[in-house]
Parts: structure tokens; C-alpha cells; sequence
């Protein structure tokens, strides 16, 4: 059987995540449990790798690439990747992946696979079991067996077997979201399953039904594709084209209203992991029901979710309490109550707060760069090099480096300096910057960034990852 092509789809801001998950570092790019796990997008790639799995293609925002491939090259992993000019949900994303896989083979099959979920037990095996009915020109939909009744989920309801197919099963209707009542109705029926936003089809299959159902959308991924530009992170999809896509996903736009979609029922531990409460729900606890990641301390606590990611954290007699503590930002709730952190997130968003969009601090694999100030016309970061690692810094004007700790090389150019405990340099803003660590300590360095006439380019933005 032909290889399949799994399709990641890196979108989304998981705001109910916050605050891990902000705009420029969402939820998927973020690690499912302590320090020593993978990332939830990596968990997607690996997940669908080895006998059967062709090379992953990979849609996501532009302003991620560089992070997902950052994060691929931790996991020893290649991809073909898709940048967004900008989100116009899974319909675009999907048609424009599609297109691009059925230029080299409109038979190619595609696994579309969230970035951002949580799935334990074997799903492959209940994959390749329905190959061949995808390969017939069924799109197929899988199905989880809800374990209660969830208002925030879609459900699909089981229509009865398809002869042709024994592993594939009639979709009777989709029901998105639905009240209470409703969604316990339908659990109580037995035929229900949650949407898990999992799917496979050919390439040309999905294709087709666009071009039957919204075939405008069709026409402008298509110009967004043929106008799109190479880019070191991926292909860039044009964006005055894209951005005239319908904004839906392929459920609504195809899977609804096709005659040939297909339910496959799986048996998997699945979540979509959309709040704390969930995240709490699928981690490890102790004997007290807790869960603990990073440095923490609980004392006479039950029942807790305490995730420290840079400092100690003490909790005394908490009992079904999420506190999730990052550099910049404490986050306490209650369990049962952390669909609301979203309110949190849209709050400090619309108050254009800083940590709505990004973290104070962004590791890379030569280091780090955390923001200690942040004004109109200033910025004062502290960078961090490991032995042995190199920095790049696009060139920006009004920018000076203070070494704080240990010892760097900074070139500029054609002008190179061995900088020590103490020292400073103006920084050249007509050519790139590197800053270089040849010992074998980590160095600190502190880069300033001063414009009288308009911001300071970020640092974040403008640092590169030595090759």
C-alpha cells in the first residue's frame, strides 16, 4: 500500500493555555509535561513516523517557522512545510496542502492530524486498517468514544456499517457542540463519538469535493499556491489570495455536506488537551492526586496541578487547585473552572499586555534571550550563550552589548572583538552581528537597544540560529 502523508496542522493560539501558550508561542510548540518531554508538536510528528508514514508536511503561521523547525531538528526529524500568511482556519490549510501533494500524485493519501492533541494507545494500526477505503475515494472521519457528555466537542453519529469497507461505518450527522442536554442525550444513545479532527482521504478526493462545495475557495488557494514564495522556513503562501480563502474548517466547508465521508471508530485515550482541567486530567499524579512538573514543593495538598517552569514553588494545604507559574506570569485557579482562563488572555490582550503575545523569555538551541525592560523606545535583554554556541543579530540601529559574565567573541562585519567581564560594544546597524562563546561556560551577555525615532526591533525577532 502507498505511503501516507501525514499532514500536521500547527494553527491556533490555545488561549486556555495561557500562560504557556501565547501568540507567538501557542500551545502546540509547548511540552505536554516536565522538562524532559516532548513538545505536543513533536509528539504529532512522532506519533505518525516510521513503516507506512511518508515525510510529514507541516501548515503553520509564519511567524513559526522558525520555531517549528527548531524543534524538529531536537527530535532528528524532516518535513515539508506550508507557511500561512496569516490563519483562515483548516479548510485553506488542508486545500492548500492537498494541492501542493496532488501536483506530484493526485493519489496521495493524507493523514490530517492536529499538532496540538493527546493521544495514547495504538492509532496507526486503526489507520492503515481503513487505507483502502480512503484509497476508494472515501473521506474518512475518526470517531472517539466519549467517555462524558462534553459541550465542547463536536460529535459524529454512527449511520451503520458500510459493506464494502467492514472497518468503516455510515456518518448519520454531525452535531457541533452541543448544550448539555444534548450532549448527554447523546452519549446515553451509544452511537455517538467525539470528532476528534483526525482524517484521511487522497489528495484529489478532497480536492473534488472543494470543487463542488466551495469552489471559490478552491480558485484562491490555488492562486495563493501558484504565487507562492520559497522561503529558508518553507513555502510561503501568497497572502492577498489566501486572505480571500472562506475562513472554515474542512468539516463544515466538505465533511458535512459530502456524500462521501466515512467514520472510523477508534480505541484511544484521545483529549485535545483545550484547558488546564484536561491537562491535568491526562498527566501523572502521586499519591495525593497531585501533579507535580518542575521545581515544587506541596505540603498537606490533594488533587493539585503545581507546574513551576523557572523558580521554586511552594503550595500548603491546596486542595483541587492549578497553579502554573512561568517567568512572567502566575496563573491559580480552580480545577473545574479553566475554561475561563480564555477571558484572561482576551483581558490582557485587549490591553495590548505583552504577555498575551510572548514569553519574557525564548530558548534556542544556543541559548537564550530574556527581556528584562520594555519601554516605548528602549529594550534591555540578557542573552545567554552555551559553549561552543553562536548568535546572529539581524542588524538594527541604537543596539550596544555589556558583557555581564564570562567571555564572547562579537564580530561585526569585517571588525572582530574578544569581549570580557565588563566590557561593551556599540553594535554596527548596517551589518549582521555574532556573538560567539569558544570557552566551555555559558556567557551573559546584556544587549541594549535604544531608537529616538521609532521602536526597537524586537530581539527575539531579529536573533538567528547559527548554522
Amino acid at each position: 500500500m502507498k505511503e501516507i502523508t501525514p499532514l500536521i496542522i500547527c494553527g491556533g493560539n490555545g488561549t486556555r493555555l495561557w500562560p504557556i501558550s501565547r501568540t507567538h508561542s501557542p500551545k502546540q510548540f509547548q511540552r505536554v509535561g516536565d522538562a524532559a518531554s516532548l513538545t505536543f508538536f513533536q509528539a504529532a510528528v512522532e506519533r505518525h513516523s516510521g513503516e507506512g508514514f511518508g515525510t510529514p508536511l507541516i501548515v503553520s503561521s509564519a511567524k513559526h517557522g522558525r520555531t517549528l523547525h527548531r524543534q524538529l531538528r531536537q527530535i532528528g526529524r524532516g518535513a515539508d512545510v506550508i507557511l500561512e500568511p496569516m490563519g483562515r482556519n483548516t479548510g485553506p490549510a488542508v486545500l492548500a496542502a492537498a494541492l501542493k501533494l496532488a501536483a506530484r500524485d493526485p493519489d496521495q493519501l493524507m493523514l490530517v492530524v492536529p499538532a496540538d492533541h493527546v493521544i495514547e494507545g495504538d492509532i496507526n494500526t486503526a489507520i492503515k486498517a481503513v487505507q483502502p477505503g480512503a484509497e476508494a475515494g472515501y473521506i474518512v472521519t475518526f470517531g472517539i468514544k466519549p467517555r462524558y457528555a462534553e459541550t465542547g466537542f463536536g460529535y459524529i453519529t454512527d449511520g451503520g456499517p458500510i459493506i464494502a469497507h467492514p472497518n468503516l461505518r455510515e456518518v448519520e450527522r454531525f452535531v457541533e457542540k452541543p448544550p448539555t442536554r444534548k450532549a448527554r442525550l447523546l452519549v446515553e444513545s451509544d452511537i455517538a463519538y467525539w470528532a476528534s479532527g483526525i482524517s484521511l482521504f487522497k489528495a484529489a478526493t478532497i480536492i473534488e469535493e472543494y470543487a463542488r462545495y466551495d469552489p471559490e475557495t478552491l480558485d484562491h488557494v490555488v492562486q495563493a499556491l501558484s504565487a507562492a514564495s520559497e522561503t529558508a522556513e518553507g513555502l510561503l503562501l501568497d497572502g492577498e489570495a489566501f486572505g480571500q480563502a472562506d475562513a472554515e474548517p474542512t468539516e463544515k466547508a466538505v465533511f458535512e455536506q459530502t456524500r462521501r465521508i466515512a467514520l472510523c471508530r477508534l480505541d484511544v485515550e484521545w483529549s485535545d488537551v483545550g484547558s488546564w482541567t484536561a491537562m491535568y486530567g491526562i498527566s501523572n499524579t502521586d499519591a495525593s492526586g497531585n501533579v507535580i512538573q518542575g521545581d515544587v514543593i506541596s505540603v498537606e495538598s490533594k488533587n493539585c496541578m503545581i507546574r513551576s517552569e523557572t523558580r521554586l514553588v511552594t503550595c500548603v494545604g491546596l486542595e483541587d487547585i492549578i497553579v502554573v507559574d512561568t517567568a512572567d506570569a502566575l496563573l491559580v485557579t480552580k480545577v473545574g473552572h479553566c475554561q475561563s482562563v480564555k477571558q484572561v488572555a482576551e483581558h490582557l490582550k485587549s490591553n495590548e499586555r505583552i504577555e498575551a503575545e510572548k514569553h519574557q523569555r525564548t530558548d534556542y538551541e544556543w541559548g537564550s534571550i530574556r527581556q528584562l525592560v520594555a519601554r516605548d523606545h528602549m529594550t534591555l535583554c540578557t542573552v545567554t550563550v552555551k559553549p561552543g554556541g553562536t548568535m546572529r543579530l539581524d542588524p538594527a540601529p541604537g543596539r550596544e552589548a555589556i558583557v555581564a559574565a564570562g567571555e564572547v567573541l562579537l564580530t561585526n562585519g569585517r571588525t572582530q572583538a574578544r569581549l570580557r567581564d565588563g566590557d561593551r560594544q556599540t553594535l554596527c546597524h548596517q551589518t549582521r552581528t555574532t556573538l560567539s562563546n569558544p570557552t566551555d561556560t555559558a556567557v551573559e551577555v546584556l544587549v541594549f537597544t535604544i531608537v529616538l525615532q521609532e521602536a526597537p526591533q524586537d530581539l527575539a525577532s531579529s536573533a538567528r540560529h547559527a548554522s
